[in-house]
């Protein structure tokens, strides 16, 4: 029996016969999704029609495949030559029938669209590779039918197929629907296309028809619906990023036209919740119904929603993994030792160190960390911690999680992950591991701190005054090294979490719920923890001068002067015990943690004023503050004891813990007083290598040398001609700017605070600019902007191509391009579902991108981020 030329819709269940696109849509009808009546015109209508005139279209297909690519687009062009002459009167006449028998009101008018048997298939989606006909009368469809079989010659066909190792020829079927006059229109993925969460929706929308954006020539208004776990619960509108829209795309009587909206339309929401929620449901349904992640066209007219389109979903494969958007951050920790607004140079510093000195020890352990997943964040110039990060880390581990917020502080977590421990083999090595890490340790640990008191020696001011450039910059590279093989704190930090751990389960039983307090006033008065002896230190100082009736009579002195301290303090014993104090304690400061910030030793004025006020108002002696401190430690063991009892063995283990806590609290403290001599090391490094770029011309200031990052400081000394006063300026300006605005301390929706915060372009003029993630992934290279096709000839491999719009036809680039910045464009578009086909990391919605930056400018790409970084010209 020989195939129809033409079928319904309800009955295009052959992809063979009906191309993909026409299948999707039987297969949608077929389940009761909302779908527009229309017809399909079968391969078998192509093929006969083709053949009637002469063309046989496997054998011109394979032999055009074995020419050179410039013999290819003669034999190409000839071919849609020969399709257009092609001679189907009687088919339009029946398509005309038929699609009159659908019983549409006469002036309607029509899409012809596409429906290759390589189109929208579990393999290739093919997305912007062929062309569509909107708003066509019954007259001017014949004209669409023809061009739409012509499209599958071309170029780019070639090249798409060919990449995919598809040798055999695909044959053009053709979708016909009526118009729908949407009110709004736009794509929908059922699973989100950047995060890879099945239980997110990602929808793309604008007013009116859906043409400007799945072409890329406008920016969407962006939602992420987030899909309950469970039946019954509501849907959560994540995100929702709204446009400017100045006009639409309408359908009428008389065919497409653009109508401009209201002033309160450019800036309103493209739907509304009911709709969203409704989108968000059709698209798992239709997800289900498919079997996989599935791309949706839809469009709202005046009465319902139609599903215009369904393809699946070839290049996004979902994940349960975490992402930096799934995960709650706090300031805790960081904000305790940072100064609000961490210089630039700590914070890419930070990042480093968490990931080289904590992640990697975890990674050692067995844990897994997923893809992407970062321990630190920064909003508004402050570093945030993955709370959720550290929780995975130590539920993995077999801990309890929910004790992280009480020992690094912090809100508890909201949404707390669901995390697979690791397995039996695994947990025990990683067990023996830390006890290992731990023992070591404790056994090196004076070492070290003895040595990184020495480096604080070795680079006194006086040492380093007549170093150049290039010898302070070779000094600081010497010091990361230096450090990786004597950093401590993940041990540390195991034999406090430890201890902690093994309380926190068996305390509670032994001695009741107040059991926390007791516990921490039996820490008190160890006399053994380096930070505290600085306060008895500062006691002791305050004796003096109350002994000292000379100092006594300085620091009391209404006439105080802290300029001439050190000649009206000469020769007392107040100010040789207050050098020794400074010697020991005037490397730490506030926000210490920052090499930018200054150190004690740097204004001793300060300690002094704090003395006179001791001195002033009595307070404790050093003797009173041990004694306090001793009789409140003494108290608690004694009742600690009484509330065990009789039972022995509850004591021994309790006395076991107690003294090991005792021991990794005093490590902890030391650790951190002497990686502040490290600290004070480097920042004596830094200021110098700062005034000497001073005395060079390439600084304005000294310590301009804090506002730029590590990576950056080598370029800047090596002879980088980049001016590097913008790039500081900027970031002091960004500075300022930050300061001005209050962030909170935990976040629990990244996306949310971020998008509050900040424009949607939230570009550095300078040296950063940023947009929408399309296809993840971090490429560094040359910029190449492609204004025409004129401009195709200077793309060399690795090259990252800048463009107005993600222009379908630009594909045959990809295949040499690194990365991909487009001025214009929504996460759906067909150029970004190309994009993402071809794994090239791509970012849209850069504003400005064609004329910030320049042909021949490297830039680093991140797509996951949605930053672009420009990089010091070389």
């Amino acid at each position: 029996m020989t195939p129809p030329f033409i079928l319904s819709l309800s009955q295009s269940n052959e992809l063979r016969l009906v191309g993909g696109k026409a299948l999707g849509l039987h297969r949608l009808m077929e389940a009761g999704f909302p779908v527009p009546q229309g017809l399909c015109i079968t391969t078998e209508a192509y093929t006969k029609h083709l053949g009637n005139s002469g063309f046989r279209d496997r054998e011109e297909w394979h032999r055009i495949c074995g020419l050179s690519e410039s013999d290819q687009v003669r034999a190409l062009a000839d071919c849609r030559t020969r399709i257009t002459r092609t001679e189907t009167s009687k088919l339009t006449t029946d398509c005309l029938t038929a699609l009159r028998a659908l019983e549409h009101p006469p002036a309607i008018l029509w899409a012809v669209r596409s429906s290759s048997t390589t189109e929208d298939t579990t393999h290739s989606s093919a997305a912007g590779l062929y062309r569509t006909h909107l708003g066509r009368t019954l007259p001017e469809v014949e004209c669409a039918i023809k061009d739409l079989w012509a499209s599958l010659w071309e170029m780019r066909v070639i090249s798409y197929l060919a990449r995919q190792g598809r040798k055999a020829a695909p044959r053009m079927a053709v979708v016909i629907q009526p118009m729908i006059d949407a009110r709004a229109a736009g794509v929908a993925y059922s699973v989100h296309p950047v995060t890879r969460r099945r239980s997110q929706v990602m929808i793309n929308a604008i007013p009116g028809l859906a043409a400007p954006l799945v072409d890329g020539t406008v920016t969407p208004d962006e939602y992420v619906v987030e899909v309950p776990a469970e039946a019954g619960k509501p849907f959560q509108t994540l995100t929702r990023l709204l446009a400017r829209k100045s006009d639409c795309l309408r359908v009428s009587n008389t065919g497409l036209h653009l109508a401009a909206l209201e002033d309160a339309a450019q800036t309103r929401s493209s739907l509304t919740d009911n709709q969203l929620v409704s989108l968000a449901q059709i698209a798992k349904e239709i997800e289900r119904t498919l079997g996989q992640p599935t791309d949706i066209e839809w469009a709202f007219d005046a009465e319902q929603l139609w599903i215009l389109q369904a393809r699946p979903i070839t290049t996004v494969r979902p994940t349960a993994d975490l992402t930096n958007d799934d995960c709650e951050w706090s300031r805790t920790n960081f904000k305790e030792t940072l100064p609000e607004l961490p210089s630039p140079l700590s914070l890419s510093f930070l990042e480093q160190f968490m990931d080289r000195y904590i992640l990697e020890h975890y990674r050692r352990l067995g844990c897994r960390i997923p893809e992407g997943l970062t321990s630190v964040r920064i909003l508004q110039g402050r570093p945030y911690l993955n709370v959720t990060l550290f929780h995975t880390l130590v539920a993995q581990l077999g801990g309890d999680p929910a004790l992280n917020a009480e020992q690094m502080g912090g809100q508890p977590l909201q949404k707390p992950p669901q995390v697979q421990p690791l397995g039996k083999m695994t947990s025990l090595r990683a067990a023996w591991l830390m006890l290992k890490e731990m023992h070591r340790v404790e056994r090196v640990g004076p070492c070290v701190f003895a040595e990184m008191k020495g480096l604080a020696g070795t680079y006194q001011r006086a040492s380093v005054l007549n170093l150049s450039p290039n010898e302070l910059v070779s000094e600081l590279d010497r010091l990361g090294p230096w450090l990786e093989r004597r950093e401590i704190t993940f041990g540390i930090a195991g034999g406090v979490g430890q201890c902690l751990q093994i309380f926190s389960k068996v305390l509670p039983g032994w001695l009741g719920p107040d059991w926390r307090p007791l516990l921490n006033a039996a820490l008190q008065g160890q006399g053994t923890v380096i930070s505290a002896q600085q306060i008895l230190r500062l006691a002791e100082l305050t004796d003096i001068a109350k002994r000292e009736a000379p100092t006594r009579t300085v620091l009391t002195s209404a006439s105080w002067d802290s300029t001439t301290f050190r000649t009206t303090l000469a020769e007392t014993q107040f100010l040789r015990a207050f050098d020794k104090y400074l010697d020991d304690y005037g490397h730490r400061g506030v926000g210490e943690s920052d090499v930018m910030s200054p150190r004690l030793a740097d204004n001793p004025t300060a300690i002094l004023s704090i003395l006179r006020a001791q001195v002033a108002s009595n307070a404790h002696s050093q003797d009173t503050v041990r004694l306090r401190q001793g009789n409140s430690q003494v108290s608690a063991l004694a009742e600690i004891k009484r509330r065990m009892g009789w039972r022995l063995d509850r004591w021994v283990v309790f006395r076991w813990c107690y003294r090991r806590l005792c021991r990794f609290f005093s490590l902890r403290e030391a650790n951190r007083h002497h990686l502040m001599y490290y600290s004070a090391a480097t920042r004596t490094l830094l200021i110098r290598l700062g005034e000497r770029l001073v005395e060079q011309g390439l600084l304005r200031q000294t310590d301009d040398i804090f506002f730029l990052t590590t990576a950056e400081l080598e370029d800047l000394v090596t002879g980088n001609t980049q001016d590097w006063t913008v790039v500081i300026t900027t970031r002091r300006t960004e500075r300022e700017r930050h300061a001005t605005i209050e962030v909170p301390d935990t976040v629990q929706d990244w996306t949310a605070i971020n998008h509050q915060t900040m424009p949607r372009d939230h570009s550095n003029e300078n040296c950063v600019l940023s947009g929408m993630p399309i296809s993840i992934g971090t490429v560094t290279g040359p910029v190449r902007l492609i204004r025409s096709a004129a401009d195709w000839s200077k793309v060399m491999p690795g090259d990252i191509l800048v463009v107005p719009v993600i222009d379908p036809g630009l594909a045959p680039l990809f295949g040499l391009a690194g990365g991909l910045i487009a001025e214009m464009g929504g996460t759906l578009s067909h150029g970004s579902i190309i994009a993402r086909e071809y794994g090239l990391p791509t970012i849209a919605n850069v504003e400005g991108a064609m004329v910030r930056l320049s042909d021949g400018s490297r830039v680093r790409l991140d797509a996951g981020s949605g930053t672009i970084c420009i990089q010091p010209s070389l």
